[in-house]
């Protein structure tokens, strides 16, 4: 029998739920969407023509409309495994004149939006106070939703910053950034807020990490670190059922079989 998975994050995880095997289904899948803007109103301001491509016009019509919580209620009853990062936190936020906000994505940018809107706008950038004051209450908000639905043992956080690569098209000048270890470090302090919720986060082993700066990011992720993520997910999925303590044991599993296959 298929198990349910949701991806709630950056394309990141996204790229590892293709190798998580046909076992496994992949029944929705939010990107592209900060916490801050997932969790704030959806906005009427942002009007016009969506990007050509159909996969970054979901995103941002996802992200505009707030989409995240509607998208989780609507298949809590039927998930085995709800898995999420961070990475998308680190493009930082726009607040619009009408009180919301929305994620400072490249598919926003590049739509030309943004322009349309009359009045005031501000982009918060990531690793800022006010960004962290922001992103604390969306996240004590988003994992008591979460709670309250019963997913808190079907949730798991990926810890493995990707800042670099998802800060493409945000040169590292302009977000006032030296390089992606700042950027990283604050989603590191995010993961352990939210583990401090009770929420599970499991953190990319050493060794498997990237250091570089937003202008030389690769394209894609390395295979290893794609498929020690896939690798976690398997075993959330395969613990779900299982009682406590069986979860420990696939992990374990599940890291020696991916540095195994990365040899």
């Amino acid at each position: 029998m298929r198990k349910n998975v949701m991806v709630y994050g950056s394309s990141v995880v996204r790229d590892a739920c293709q190798e998580i095997g046909d076992e496994h289904h992949v029944i929705g899948c939010v990107t592209g969407q900060s916490m801050i803007s997932a969790l704030s109103k959806p906005t009427q301001l942002l009007q016009g023509e969506p990007p050509t491509s159909a996969l970054t016009a979901r995103s941002l019509a996802g992200d505009i409309k707030s989409s995240l919580l509607p998208h989780v209620r609507r298949h809590a009853a039927d998930l085995d495994v709800l898995v999420l990062d961070l990475n998308d936190e680190s493009m930082g936020v726009v607040a619009l004149p009408d009180g919301s906000y929305v994620t400072y994505s490249s598919e926003l940018i590049s739509s030309g939006l943004l322009a349309l809107v009359q009045g005031r706008r501000r982009v918060i950038n990531a690793a800022t106070e006010r960004h962290w004051t922001l992103w604390e209450s969306s996240a004590n908000r988003l994992f008591k939703a979460l709670t309250a639905l019963g997913l808190m043992e079907k949730t798991v956080v990926i810890n493995a910053p990707r800042a670099g690569k998802i800060q493409a098209g945000h040169p590292a000048e302009e977000l006032r950034l030296a390089n992606t270890r700042e950027l990283d470090a604050y989603l590191g302090e995010c993961s352990a807020h939210i583990r401090s919720l009770g929420f599970r986060v499991l953190a990319l082993p050493e060794g498997l990490g990237y250091a570089g700066s937003c202008l030389n990011a690769p394209d894609r992720l390395p295979h290893e670190e794609i498929t020690w993520i896939a690798a976690q997910i398997r075993s959330a999925v395969n613990a779900a059922a299982e009682p406590p303590g069986g979860l420990s044991c696939h992990i374990a599993q599940s890291v020696r079989e991916a540095r195994i296959s990365v040899r």
